[in-house]
């Protein structure tokens, strides 16, 4: 076994000696990212009011944003009867769908017409009625409450099959998104455009303007 000469068992120990102090040096320094759990305003039971009061509107944030995802608060729900393309009835309530308006299939004793690419006439408003009712078919309707119109109706958005009846409606060109009052369905409303699905493939009239214009005067 070779020998180890005095000199260099001397600078040996000296160097081991040097790492150990640089090493406690560096064991002594904060880790930057090692933060105790006490110090995060979060974690902390001293929240400032202003932070407590920022989380909590943000959380409501995130809530309102994510709102039209999640399946509404259904209010009512039972067998339906339907009066026309955007207002059905169960048991005693009468509810009107929000966010889209159909063709008129009996406005003070009167029907709403459309035309067609060929000019013939079509009674959209009846056509419009028929197609809610075999969208429902036998299924029992679930609508929210929204709120009420000012003859009464509770407005509402319904679901049948889990299928969005509004939605359906405009998607299939047999109502049109009432975007004065809300543009929850103008995609759908833009689809059928462009597919020229029901009134879209021809002529039409409003239904809002159609009412107007056979409003009955006293």
């Amino acid at each position: 076994m070779k020998a180890i000469k005095p000199l260099t068992y001397s600078l040996i120990i000296i160097s081991l000696f040097v790492s150990s102090v640089i090493a406690q040096e560096i064991d002594d320094e904060p880790d930057p990212f090692d933060i105790p759990m006490t110090d995060s305003p979060i974690q902390s039971d001293e929240i400032p009011m202003s932070l407590e009061e920022d989380f909590r509107e943000d959380t409501l944030g995130d809530e309102r944003a994510n709102q039209k995802e999640r399946k509404d608060k259904i209010y009512i729900k039972g067998k339906a009867t339907v009066v026309d393309g955007d207002t059905i009835t169960i048991g005693n309530t009468k509810i009107r769908f929000s966010g889209i308006d159909a063709p008129e299939s009996y406005y003070y004793g009167m029907t709403q017409y459309c035309e067609r690419p060929n000019g013939k006439i079509w009674a959209c408003g009846k056509k419009a009625t028929a197609a809610l009712k075999k969208l429902i078919g036998k299924h029992e309707v679930e609508c929210t409450d929204e709120g009420e119109d000012k003859y009464g109706r509770t407005l509402s958005i319904c679901y049948a099959n889990g299928v969005d009846l509004q939605s359906e409606m405009v998607r299939t060109g047999m109502a049109v998104a009432y975007i004065r009052y809300s543009t929850r369905y103008e995609e759908e409303m833009i689809e059928a455009m462009i597919n020229r699905a029901g009134i879209w493939s021809g002529d039409f009239l409003d239904p809002e303007d159609w009412r107007r214009q056979n409003r009955k005067r006293d």
